[in-house]
């Protein structure tokens, strides 16, 4: 199981894509190195501690498990070109799966290790929807450079895919037919209902700003009433 994070390096481009039964659009977008979660997102689970922490709403299963450092059965995800992640991971080895149940979302991101061309991502969600992606058609999505070439340390190879959809989906399948598919921390955006998450502090903080703006304009509001009485 091979495992594999980074450090902010490439800009991130987006394609819309044809998805399943139900022609709903997927749209992916790839930052390499990036270990943070996007704006808004919350995090799902980052797989340390000694049992997979998940949020209330969210369900994993599967026969993939979790591991540290580098071995024949995974590379620790690389955070940069020097450097790796020093806690623990999901790797999923040949012919093993990780299951991954969740609420009604809009939007999802991995962060993904030496990506393979054997290593798969499937949703499924409402209305039928249904679209599996290779590592080769990842690259293909994003137009990343080498990025499905399982480099332990590139930076093609080495960050956040972010997966956005107009139809919500409540499950993600990650196979594959070698070892390994690393993911570092997953990360989402719910797409609606309360399923219990809590942002990220960056996301606190457009809210608050949020908030002090309403406040202004309402008192705003007030004064040009009063004065006008």
């Amino acid at each position: 199981m091979k495992f594999v994070s980074g450090a902010l390096a490439a800009s991130a481009v987006a394609l819309g894509l044809a998805a399943g039964s139900a022609q709903a659009a997927t749209f992916v977008s790839f930052s390499s190195y990036q270990t943070a979660l996007n704006p808004g997102e919350v995090l799902v689970t980052d797989f340390d501690g000694p049992s997979i922490s998940l949020p209330a709403g969210f369900t994993a299963g599967g026969t993939a498990g979790v591991q540290s450092g580098t071995s024949s059965a995974g590379a620790a995800p690389a955070f940069s070109a020097t450097s790796a992640d020093p806690t623990q991971y999901l790797s999923v080895g040949a012919g093993q799966t990780f299951t991954l149940a969740t609420p009604e979302l809009s939007e999802i991101s991995f962060y993904v290790g030496s990506l393979d061309p054997y290593n798969s991502i499937t949703f499924t969600g409402t209305g039928g929807f249904s679209q599996t992606f290779t590592g080769n058609q990842l690259t293909a999505a994003t137009m990343a450079i080498d990025a499905a070439n399982g480099d332990q340390h590139g930076a093609g190879a080495n960050g956040r895919y972010t997966f956005t959809f107009d139809q919500a989906v409540t499950a993600v399948l990650l196979a594959s037919n070698s070892p390994a598919f690393e993911i570092s921390n997953i990360g989402a955006v719910p797409g609606g209902g309360d399923v219990g998450l809590v942002p990220e502090p960056t996301a606190w903080a457009l809210m608050l700003v949020g908030f002090g703006g309403l406040g202004a304009g309402l008192r705003l509001q007030r004064q040009t009433r009063l004065a006008a009485i």
